[in-house]
């Protein structure tokens, strides 16, 4: 990738919208940190019991992962493995004579983390879920519930048409490798370029895998299974994955493929399978990868925009970018290739300029307006500049991964390769209350 900007920024915080989960979950985890004595919390996300009604068993692990997703979100919680602590609920629940004192012993030697969180009084009305997250101390001596979450699921018929054809191969598997441990789940591919679509299928694999692994006659035979996702842009490998393809054809029609491989020997192949994606949310449409980028990004002009000064940019002449903010926030920006490496722009290390807020209806041009060098356009090429708007600032960890990839006056920008660029966009994308902008940077 031509590296086209040298520099970075940082427009720091303040108020703007309150982002409603974060809003949800400060006060419980203000309250489990007074429970456990320090801010920094690991949690294992249960579920809810398996008795309630309100959802089904696919929706049920969609919203526990919905909540463990947003829970690291927020940048205050560390999730631990709620493998054992299931295993003890399942041998408590399947009426092994254990009485609850004794279960409830078991559970708390199981489990070394601060907390269990157990999802409690769920409500389903259309396709959202409204359920409490209960956390209950390891030493059992103190309790906090949190006020309703709201979250959306997925429901409709050709949703219930692909969970039923992902049940049915991961039924199929669990035959056919009955004393598998653990199974790498590869993220789908969207034959001819990148479609949302390919991983929302992705996610329905995850969620009928764990639901699999979660039942209750694998937990009584002690046959435990191990559900890993590799991270998008990284090698699958593993003695045993799982693999699958999303299509669709001139008509618009869509289809699927699902198999499982044990060392190179295919299992419960679906075979091609037409599927409805209405309730999915996703776009089938397959895209390259930077109008992915661009069409997938929150976006929201009201607070947040970028422009290129011209387009495209001939040889000789100066680029600059036009960033403007609506709301007080901090700004990460990076400069995205085509083959998925990417360059942290802003911030610059140890820069003051670049680290100075950006105020509400304040803009100013990159790189000039930062105290950065003139970049001036050389020969043809096409790249994105994308900029992420989080008010108060990414997570501590987060932003210190940013700064670690950013510029400085001891050495340019680090090259972030495809996974490290995938990653890093689905973690911030999760950040809550993250605004996106994007424009081309186009030489010709």
């Amino acid at each position: 990738m031509r590296l086209l900007l040298l520099a970075a920024l940082l427009v720091l915080p303040s108020a703007a919208r309150a982002d409603p989960t974060t809003a949800t979950l400060s006060p419980f985890l203000d309250a489990m940190a007074a429970c456990a004595g320090r801010p920094d919390l690991t949690l294992a996300v249960i579920g809810v019991e398996p008795g309630q009604t309100a959802l089904s068993r696919e929706q049920a692990e969609e919203v526990r992962l919905a909540v463990e997703s947003r829970l690291q979100a927020t940048g205050r919680v560390r999730l631990a493995p709620a493998a054992d602590v299931v295993r003890i609920k399942g041998l408590r629940e399947g009426t092994t004579g254990l009485s609850g004192a004794e279960a409830e012993a078991q559970i708390r030697a199981a489990f070394s983390g601060d907390a269990s969180v157990f999802l409690v009084e769920p409500r389903r009305a259309g396709e959202t879920a409204a359920l409490r997250l209960q956390a209950i101390t390891r030493n059992a001596a103190c309790k906090a519930t949190s006020e309703p979450l709201i979250l959306p699921i997925r429901v409709g018929a050709g949703v219930a048409d692909i969970d039923a054809v992902m049940e049915s191969a991961v039924k199929a598997f669990a035959g056919m490798a009955p004393n598998a441990g653990t199974v790498e789940v590869c993220p789908f591919v969207a034959e001819g370029g990148h479609s949302t679509c390919a991983g929302a299928l992705t996610d329905r694999l995850v969620i009928a895998l764990d639901a699999e692994a979660r039942a209750p006659n694998r937990i009584l035979k002690g046959a435990r299974l191990d559900v890993r996702r590799t991270p998008p842009g990284t090698a699958c490998a593993g003695a045993l994955t799982a693999r699958g393809r999303f299509l669709t054809d001139q008509n618009r029609q869509s289809f699927m493929e699902l198999e499982f491989q044990r060392d190179s020997a295919v299992l419960a192949p679906t075979g091609r399978r037409r599927i409805g994606i209405e309730g999915l949310g996703c776009d089938p449409t397959p895209r390259p990868f930077l109008d992915h980028l661009a069409a997938t990004a929150r976006t929201d002009a009201g607070r947040l925009t970028v422009a290129a000064t011209a387009t495209p940019f001939l040889a000789g002449q100066r680029l600059e970018m036009r960033i403007e903010a609506r709301a007080r926030q901090n700004l990460y920006c990076w400069v995205v290739a085509p083959d998925e490496t990417a360059f942290v722009a802003l911030p610059v290390r140890d820069n003051a300029a670049s680290a100075a807020a950006l105020k509400p209806g304040e803009a100013k041009r990159y790189p000039r307006g930062y105290g950065l060098d003139e970049i001036v356009a050389g020969e043809p090429f096409e790249n994105l500049f994308a900029c992420f708007g989080v008010e108060g600032g990414l997570p501590p960890e987060l932003a210190a991964r940013w700064l670690g990839a950013a510029p400085g006056a001891d050495g340019e920008a680090k090259l972030l390769q495809p996974p490290d660029v995938l990653d890093l966009l689905d973690k911030i994308r999760a950040t809550p209350g993250v605004t996106e902008a994007t424009a081309r940077i186009v030489v010709r």
